[in-house]
């Protein structure tokens, strides 16, 4: 399933790090402060991926883009104060994971909608810096699922896209994946239901990274 494969791109939230819970209520905490209708915690869950504007802009349809941009600021505003008095933890098996994968001459990237701003500040305190080759983030490249962020990894690895592995919890991953030809694994732990995640036919779909850790090493060995 894996063989051949020289570079895994993680998601970062519901994939690296157990942020779901948090972002679906600072969403909540931002309609309600700019006096917008609260989204249902799936409908929140279901723009989790896509860039912070775009998110916001696909709940909203309705919107001005002023509103919008309110809503927008009062989010970030919202989770950085979250984040400020209690960073989000990684899940447990993360950096272990990815500790694993680069032993065995795996390079490891990151496919996120954070900005680059929100990015830095993960991978600073989550000591995550030093064990990423590559990243790209949503205010750089064009929103999932479009293929681009995964091409531009791909490009910067010097490694072709038949040769990467898109990790992720949402269909908005695993449909970027199949636009740019990588190969998609899905993951129960964020946004999406196993019956949810075999919509976008990923290669497997696993219940935390560790499963996946033991998998592309056993195929690659």
């Amino acid at each position: 399933m894996f063989k051949g494969v020289k570079a895994v791109i993680f998601d970062i939230d519901g994939t690296l790090m157990d942020s779901i819970s948090r972002i679906v209520e600072c969403i909540r905490m931002a309609c309600e402060s700019c006096k917008v209708q609260v989204p249902t915690p799936q409908e929140s869950k279901n723009i989790i991926g896509l860039t912070l504007t775009e998110a916001i802009r696909q709940l909203f349809s309705d919107l001005s883009e002023e509103k919008i941009a309110e809503v927008v600021e009062a989010y970030k505003k919202i989770y950085t104060d979250y984040e400020d008095r209690e960073p989000t933890a990684l899940f447990d098996d993360s950096l272990t994971t990815i500790k694993k994968l680069r032993e065995h001459g795996i390079k490891i990237g990151i496919a996120t909608g954070k900005s680059r701003k929100g990015y830095n500040r993960v991978v600073n305190y989550a000591n995550l810096k030093d064990l990423v080759d590559v990243s790209c983030t949503g205010d750089e490249v064009r929103s999932k699922p479009d293929s681009q962020m995964l091409r531009v990894l791909s490009d910067e690895l010097q490694i072709p896209v038949q040769a990467c592995v898109m990790v992720g919890d949402s269909l908005l991953d695993l449909d970027m994946a199949t636009n740019a030809h990588v190969l998609g694994v899905g993951v129960t732990t964020g946004v999406h239901s196993r019956e949810v995640l075999e919509k976008a036919n990923p290669v497997c779909i696993v219940d935390s990274l560790t499963e996946l850790a033991d998998l592309i090493i056993k195929d690659i060995k």
